[in-house]
């Protein structure tokens, strides 16, 4: 049965905690990031209606969370120098208060004051012009950059963009990109101009599996039964820097009701 949010709730940030202490997601490798990221979701809340934790203040969001999550020990079992920290924001938005709140709230989750990197997912709405797409990056990156001057985030990176985006918004930008992600199920074969310019400019040039939209409105309506309006996706991951081992991964989702 999907979670009925209360109508008096009118923002929902879901902490699925660490994923990888969970049977019911590690015993299905085969899934891709949007089932993962559903099964998370569904799992994170049931165990919040079985009487899981509830933090909810007046004006905030209502935060749910799983009762028995091992993040926080699992983050305890290494000291932070030896962790490598990334993080994947999946926004749709050019609003910076959203990436904020992705970004604190992660810091927050993780206990931490930094992170290795960040990479940013722009999902494009429909009829989105390029140019109209460069500048919401920009309106986001500007964010971004005040966190990698804070060294609150040492890379900062972008993914799923054009190359010709790319290389405007690296142009134009104080603190450039580091980063650049591309999916090979769209793109094949990586354009020699652009692994040129990435080795010329030292960016790392990196490849992932994740859909254009990580939680489509199909999905949220099947979690919640009805429809809400994702304003964020988070996904954390903390290897281990000598063993490059991954110890923790989960997700954070930020929905709102209006």
């Amino acid at each position: 049965m999907a979670f009925k949010l209360n109508e008096s709730a009118k923002n929902v940030i879901i902490n699925t905690g660490n994923i990888l202490s969970l049977n019911d997601i590690t015993k299905k490798p085969g899934q891709n990031p949007t089932e993962e990221l559903v099964e998370a979701l569904n799992i994170t809340i049931k165990d919040f209606q079985n009487g899981g934790n509830l933090q909810s203040h007046v004006e905030q969001p209502l935060v749910i969370t799983r009762r028995h999550d091992d993040l926080s020990n699992k983050m305890a079992e290494h000291e932070i120098g030896d962790l490598k920290i990334g993080l994947k924001v999946f926004i749709g938005s050019d609003n910076e208060q959203y990436l904020i709140e992705a970004l604190e709230k992660a810091f927050t989750s993780l206990n931490i004051n930094s992170v290795h990197n960040v990479i940013i997912a722009y999902h494009e709405k429909q009829n989105e012009g390029q140019n109209d797409i460069i500048g919401k990056i920009k309106n986001i990156w500007k964010t971004l950059e005040s966190y990698a001057r804070d060294k609150k985030i040492f890379q900062i990176g972008l993914s799923d963009i054009e190359e010709n985006a790319f290389r405007s918004i690296y142009d134009w930008a104080d603190v450039k990109p580091s980063i650049i992600q591309i999916n090979l199920a769209t793109c094949c074969v990586v354009p020699p101009t652009l692994q040129a310019f990435c080795k010329d400019n030292e960016v790392q040039l990196l490849t992932h599996s994740d859909p254009n939209e990580i939680l489509p409105e199909s999905s949220i309506e099947s979690v919640f039964g009805i429809q809400l309006k994702l304003k964020w996706a988070l996904r954390f991951l903390v290897h281990i820097k000598c063993r490059g081992v991954l110890t923790t991964k989960g997700y954070l989702v930020s929905l709102s009701n209006v």
